[in-house]
């Protein structure tokens, strides 16, 4: 998408310079990050440059996302932790931080959250940590806690960046985050010196100022305007929006550029992977996903204006879909109650052809819930 001129010289400033100095930013970003990091994957490239620039930018935005730095020992984690540090929006390194300074941290403004060596991220699913983590994605997000005995909402938004080996162990956490796998380097990379990297780093951070002074006005019309793209939708879709929106504006002012889609696929391919994942983990997720295959490919028993599918032809798609050794009609039976799907089960007596010739038998047939089990699929996917 191309920026129109009048929409800069609205804010007084001149489009060529404001692309040239968008090149030399992004070039700055994307060539800092090749002399210390290694990515196997160079999506991460541009995707760790944007979401840098989108920690200068997030209070423009209603959702965001985390990045999750995950890898080996000596695979560069903390190393891209200390870049994301040193260019991002005042940012505040906590690792192993306390949930009740996490969020007074937060509270004080805004912020970016890097939070280094995050390695038992178990003791998240009883902790008020999680919460933070879950809501702080919103602008809106936020933790009721007693402060002088009085209780009191602390708001939770900002970027946050995890890093640690072994990723996040909370569905509903990953699915706000865009991860980041590192692997030890087999190539010479440039040594980090501080000394060096932090006159680099004031250098960048002082293009990225002006950058948002002309850019954040274009940036805000855009998302006020922005319909999404297919294929990305639901959470997905606000997590990557914010993403999307700032690959658009590079692209519109770098020649020859094409960073929106590569943040598309590597939006769709992320997307896949953890609904892949997510299934292979979940029983209960691939009994839903398969029934909603199976009435989309099947056609059901009419009774009294009713439709009803067969058990245990359920139960043998779903075996065949997944490979499940041992799955049996009550186990189909109990997942599908258990999320409320079944709205009645019977008896019918059906003509079944066996062996070249047919004879009634009798089935016991499910009446489906087929908008619930739509909506549970598409939150679970």
């Amino acid at each position: 998408m191309e920026i129109k001129n009048e929409e800069f010289k609205l804010i007084g400033l001149d489009p060529g310079w404001l692309n040239g100095l968008c090149t030399q930013l992004f070039n700055r970003l994307n060539g800092l990050l090749e002399r210390y990091i290694y990515f196997e994957d160079r999506s991460y490239y541009p995707v760790s440059s944007i979401y840098v620039l989108l920690t200068h930018l997030y209070p423009i935005f209603d959702e965001i996302p985390y990045i999750s730095i995950t890898g080996l020992l000596n695979s560069g984690k903390s190393r891209l932790g200390e870049i994301f540090e040193g260019t991002s929006f005042n940012p505040t390194n906590s690792s192993d931080c306390t949930p009740a300074s996490l969020y007074r941290m937060i509270d004080k403004g805004e912020m970016t959250l890097v939070i280094d060596e995050a390695e038992d991220l178990s003791h998240l699913k009883r902790d008020v940590l999680l919460n933070i983590l879950r809501s702080g994605y919103r602008r809106n997000g936020k933790v009721v806690r007693c402060d002088n005995g009085e209780p009191r909402g602390f708001p939770t938004f900002c970027p946050k960046i995890i890093i640690n080996q072994g990723g996040l162990i909370d569905a509903a956490l990953e699915s706000r985050t865009i991860p980041i796998l590192m692997i030890k380097s087999q190539n010479h990379l440039e040594k980090f010196r501080f000394v060096r990297v932090e006159a680099e780093f004031k250098e960048v951070k002082d293009l990225i100022a002006l950058f948002v002074q002309g850019y954040r006005d274009v940036i805000f019309q855009r998302y006020i305007s922005y319909q999404g793209v297919d294929g990305i939708t639901n959470r997905d879709g606000e997590v990557w929006t914010p993403i999307i929106i700032i690959a658009e504006i590079l692209d519109s002012a770098i020649p020859e550029s094409s960073i929106r889609s590569q943040m598309l696929e590597l939006a769709r391919r992320i997307i896949l992977q953890r609904r892949r994942r997510q299934l292979i983990e979940n029983r209960d997720a691939q009994i839903l996903e398969a029934t909603r295959t199976f009435i989309e490919q099947t056609t059901p028993v009419t009774k009294d204006g009713r439709d009803f599918y067969v058990g245990e032809q359920l139960c043998d798609f779903i075996r065949d879909q997944w490979d499940i050794l041992g799955l049996k009609t009550e186990h189909v039976s109990r997942a599908l109650n258990s999320h409320n799907i079944i709205r009645d089960i019977q008896r019918l007596r059906l003509n079944i052809r066996e062996n070249g010739s047919s004879k009634v038998i009798q089935k016991s047939c499910y009446q489906l819930d087929r908008e619930r089990l739509t909506e549970l699929t598409r939150d679970y996917f």
